[in-house]
């Protein structure tokens, strides 16, 4: 739905602030006008009008405008983009994000630890770099 209300980003625990227009509003998120030079958290809340204070997340940013979603609403568990498809790579690492997620390796187990080895750039890039 079409609106002009005036919004409150919150983050950095609430210590910090600034001001937004939202310009359209619906049952999962919306689309808020904001400085360009304002720096967008992933991760905030979220007051519009007189409305409670709702958790959000950035979705997208392009220049003065910023899609958001509410992080309060059912089905929230995918990530922004991926439209629910499962998006691991095979091989790839997995994050652990809490205490529950870790697995202890057995002593003794490979873990396939891949060396990160230097690269010289390519000839067209060196050329342009200054200290390359």
């Amino acid at each position: 739905m079409r609106v002009l209300k005036r919004a409150k980003i919150i983050f950095n625990n609430g210590f910090s602030t600034f001001d937004c227009v939202v310009r359209n509003v619906s049952a999962t998120g919306a689309l808020l006008t904001l400085a360009e030079s304002a720096h967008m958290p992933k991760e905030f809340q979220i007051k519009i009008g007189d409305d409670p204070v709702r958790p959000a997340r950035l979705v997208y940013r392009r220049t003065m405008f910023a899609g958001v979603r509410y992080s309060d609403i059912p089905g929230e568990d995918e990530e922004p983009g991926d439209g629910g498809r499962d998006t691991k790579l095979a091989g790839s690492p997995q994050i652990v994000t809490s205490q529950a997620d870790y697995q202890p390796v057995a002593p003794g187990a490979s873990m396939d630890i891949e060396k990160i080895r230097p690269v010289q750039l390519p000839l067209a890039v060196r050329v342009n770099l200054p200290w390359a």
